[in-house]
């Protein structure tokens, strides 16, 4: 007996999403590149740049290459929002993921408009001693584009022979765990992007226990840099005992196994950004690399709730 339309993997929307998430990690690069060497007001306007969409001198000027192309790759990916939204509509038949299909595309816009706050409220547009608004808008942009990869992670995995084939076995304990080991590094990426678009960051390549504990600095910039180094040691164990617990109830080696992995390559490229402080790079790979962990945690953490539920008759 054939299976229902609704219990098949679509294949379609499956690879459409893919493309998507691997389009969002070209955005990502770009805008966390941008922020890496400070070029996020190379252009004083929003959303042209310098009033047109091919401005003079972006091609070879680092900072107008990277703020541009992170406009541009931006916009692309609302193409591909706009178009996943669409062909859920046509081809899901499950209604919670159509709507997160088209929260998708809510996500995406708020993030430009996000973005765009970030430029016009700036120092340099609006004049002022501080700049409390574009740092709070430019949190908000960096925080939300992590929510944004995650929803998209999990709408692909919905359409995934994983999702489908859930043995509905797991205890509800597990997805508590994922939950919490979620929560914290989420928790781990605020403080991060309030240390990046704060510039509250202190580079420490003096002492090994300075990757811990901030040797310098004083007041709200050590704090900072405080809660991300101490939270992501609580977030990678967090992750690690909830990838184990994965690994007990039978859940597949290389779904838990790539947790870990990349739990190791994050506090690896974290100690790097610290010990290369100059090096642009290594502090935009570290922030790739924590958007892929917090992605892959959350649709491991919503594959354990199903796998929670009771099977349907």
């Amino acid at each position: 007996m054939s299976q229902p339309a609704s219990t098949l993997p679509d294949r379609y929307l499956f690879g459409l999403c893919l493309l998507a998430l691997a389009w969002s990690v070209l955005v990502l690069q770009a805008g966390g590149f941008t922020t890496s060497i400070r070029a996020g007001m190379a252009f004083l306007d929003w959303p042209l740049s310098n009033g047109s969409i091919n401005p003079p001198g972006w091609l070879t000027d680092i900072d107008k290459f990277a703020e541009h192309s992170h406009r541009l790759a931006a916009t692309g990916l609302g193409l591909f929002a706009i178009v996943i939204a669409v062909a859920h509509r046509l081809r899901e038949t499950r209604r919670a993921i159509r709507l997160a299909a088209y929260a998708l595309l809510g996500l995406v816009v708020f993030q430009g408009l996000l973005g765009g706050l970030r430029v016009l409220l700036d120092n340099l547009n609006i004049g002022g001693e501080g700049n409390f608004k574009a740092t709070a808008f430019g949190v908000g942009h960096a925080v939300n584009a992590q929510l944004t990869l995650a929803l998209l992670a999990f709408i692909a995995l919905t359409h995934s022979a994983s999702w489908h084939q859930a043995r509905r076995s797991a205890p509800p304990a597990l997805f508590r765990t994922g939950a919490f080991a979620a929560a914290v590094t989420l928790a781990v990426i605020v403080a991060g992007a309030v240390m990046r678009q704060g510039q509250f960051t202190l580079w420490v390549a003096s002492s090994s226990e300075a990757l811990f504990i901030p040797s310098i600095g004083t007041g709200t910039a050590w704090w900072v840099n405080l809660l991300h180094r101490g939270g992501a040691i609580l977030a990678g164990i967090s992750v690690c005992y909830f990838a184990l617990q994965l690994a007990r109830h039978g859940f597949p080696l290389l779904r838990w196994a790539t947790l870990v992995a990349l739990v190791f390559l994050q506090v690896l490229l974290g100690i790097l950004s610290l010990q290369l402080y100059d090096n642009p790079h290594v502090r935009t790979v570290h922030l790739i690399i924590g958007a892929v962990l917090f992605s892959s945690l959350c649709a491991a953490v919503m594959l354990a709730r199903r796998s929670a539920e009771p099977a349907v008759a």
